[in-house]
């Protein structure tokens, strides 16, 4: 992609130019000391025919300044991989299967043509499906980034897309014929002022959206590797992967042909607002009905798929529901953890994602590997990465036995949990959904709300007796009569902190696993910085870090020694 500096504040110009050098140096040492494998992501990425995008290109008036972030973020990603699997994952392994399943990635956005494949879609076989270069994908998947499967020429394969951050002029028109903007999420590469450096979100969104990929497992029903279906102790049954026959395909309709979309927001029958486009005869039709003709074809062999924690359950009337909530913390978990692995340093990563589920990953990594013993260092990471199924498989086999009396299999254990936290039905939600009638109630000003919201003391796990009397300051807004009430409020919230606290402790003991609790027992964090030390034959990784460090070095000494 395309960044034309002459239009960008001069504070995201140089954070530019900071981003340009720091890539520069890495690339520079992962060559002069691993040049071997470096050159091995280097010829990867070539051989994928313009399918990855490679550089971002800085535009300054007549120059142009291209940084090879492509095979660094490929290079750290296969290298965090044998550094967090304590080398139960080797570079070679990882580097195999990023390329075998990653085959597009793209910077920015789709490229019409060339992209127009990718579909998105509910199954494989999707007649529905959307060619993600259509405008009806930016409306109907608003998110910043996102990894998807799709066919090509009868193979499965995968792509990754990080999008950028901005204003799609005139992408429609409304019931009045006015053009109407679109805003579309991803990362904000024209304005960097603020939050975390271009690197550290480019390495956080891809190592999520690669070890996506990472969790897919091509499952051979005859070796018994895992359960098609099976019976849970709550009496459900749950399906672990699926069979695939056919798939649709855009590979051979020409260029994707897409209607003039006038948007209309309506309320449907169940009384939810949801956006319609408008046929040529005035009909407003839902955005499920546009049909893109998507070609069906017929597969000579099934294939059968498992991601990840992802399972199925199925109804008593035949229909499906997803739990597929825990696989994103474990997803994001590994991605920092590579992040720290490459830079243990790193002051920046974004904390707030999927945070509760987040925590349920790390409380399973750690404690499955302590149980493992003497080799169970990195085991946990290993097995997602490169056979998630084995990690499914021992959870589905631990039977949990709920404070009722009742039972659930390990596995459903955390994503019954899981499912609470996203349909917003645990307490820590409910306080904050009621969160608008406590400040009504308080007729706090509009400043001390933004003050009262913008806290980070709500996104603690635990508030000690001080941080407790400082939101009480905030809450009661210097009015003494509110002191009774939110003495109320603050009293309930350390309770909610407390009783999530206590399920995410309960995690290793309900699962049967050694806790982490036991002194001498080490955090995710200093677990991965201990697996980067004594791995045989890796010592290259020590003058990697040691190179790093001097880049570090001099980055927080250049103040003083006049670096630009």
């Amino acid at each position: 992609m395309k960044i034309n500096l002459d239009k960008l504040d001069s504070t995201t110009q140089n954070k530019y130019k900071e981003f340009e050098k720091e890539v520069e140096e890495l690339l520079a040492i992962y060559q002069e000391v691993d040049a071997e494998r470096f050159n091995l992501v280097k010829k990867k990425i070539e051989q994928t025919n313009g399918n990855w995008d490679t550089t971002i290109d800085l535009v300054s008036k007549n120059s142009i300044k291209r940084v090879d972030i492509s095979q660094l973020l490929a290079y750290e990603y296969c290298l965090a991989s044998e550094r967090i699997t304590n080398g139960k994952v080797s570079f070679e392994s990882m580097l195999e299967k990023l390329f075998g399943g990653i085959q597009k990635f793209r910077m920015g956005n789709p490229v019409l043509g060339m992209d127009n494949e990718c579909l998105y879609g509910k199954s494989f076989d999707d007649p529905t499906a959307i060619p993600v270069t259509s405008k009806l994908y930016r409306m109907v998947m608003p998110a910043g980034a996102q990894y998807l499967e799709y066919f090509k020429d009868g193979n499965v394969t995968g792509a990754v897309f990080i999008y950028e951050k901005g204003k799609i002029k005139a992408f429609a028109q409304d019931e009045n014929g006015n053009p109407v903007d679109m805003e579309t999420d991803g990362i904000d590469f024209s304005n960097l002022s603020g939050g975390q450096s271009l690197l550290t979100n480019l390495r956080q969104t891809a190592f999520h959206e690669w070890t996506h990929n990472s969790e897919k497992e091509t499952i051979q029903p005859t070796e018994n590797t895992i359960d098609y279906e099976y019976q849970s102790e709550d009496g459900k049954v749950y399906r672990n992967y699926e069979r695939i026959n056919s798939y649709v395909t855009s590979e051979n309709i020409g260029s994707i042909q897409e209607k003039q979309y006038i948007i209309s927001t309506q309320k449907d029958l169940a009384g939810n607002r949801k956006k319609f486009f408008q046929d040529k005869n005035g009909n407003l039709r839902p955005l499920s009905e546009v049909d893109f003709g998507l070609e069906r074809k017929q597969l000579e062999t099934d294939y059968c798929f498992s991601t990840g924690l992802i399972t199925k359950e199925i109804m008593p009337n035949g229909e499906t529901r997803m739990h597929n909530i825990i696989t994103e913390g474990f997803v994001e978990e590994i991605a920092r953890a590579m992040i720290r692995a490459i830079d243990p340093q790193v002051i920046d990563i974004d904390e707030g994602k999927y945070p509760e589920y987040v925590e349920m990953a790390k409380r399973v990594i750690e404690s499955r590997d302590i149980s493992l013993g003497k080799d169970g260092k990195g085991k946990t990471y290993a097995d997602f990465l490169m056979h998630s199924s084995v990690l499914k498989r021992d959870l589905e086999s631990r039977t949990v036995v709920l404070d009722n009396g009742s039972k659930v299999d390990g596995l459903h254990y955390l994503s019954d949990y899981a499912n609470k936290i996203q349909s917003e039905q645990t307490r820590k939600s409910q306080f904050y959904k009621n969160m608008l009638n406590v400040v009504e109630k308080l007729n706090l000003s509009e400043n001390q709300i933004d003050e009262v919201r913008q806290s980070s003391l709500w996104h603690k796990k635990e508030l000690t007796q001080n941080e407790q009397n400082y939101l009480k300051k905030l809450l009661i807004g210097g009015n003494p009569n509110n002191q009774s009430y939110v003495d109320i409020v603050v009293a309930d919230f350390v309770d909610i902190l407390g009783e999530e606290t206590e399920f995410f402790k309960g995690i290793a003991e309900k699962l049967g696993y050694t806790e982490r609790t036991i002194k001498g027992q080490k955090s995710t964090e200093e677990l991965v910085k201990e697996s980067m030390e004594g791995i045989n034959n890796l010592t290259l990784l020590d003058e990697i870090e040691k190179k790093t460090d001097d880049i570090r070095l001099r980055k927080d000494n250049s103040q003083y020694i006049g670096d630009e």
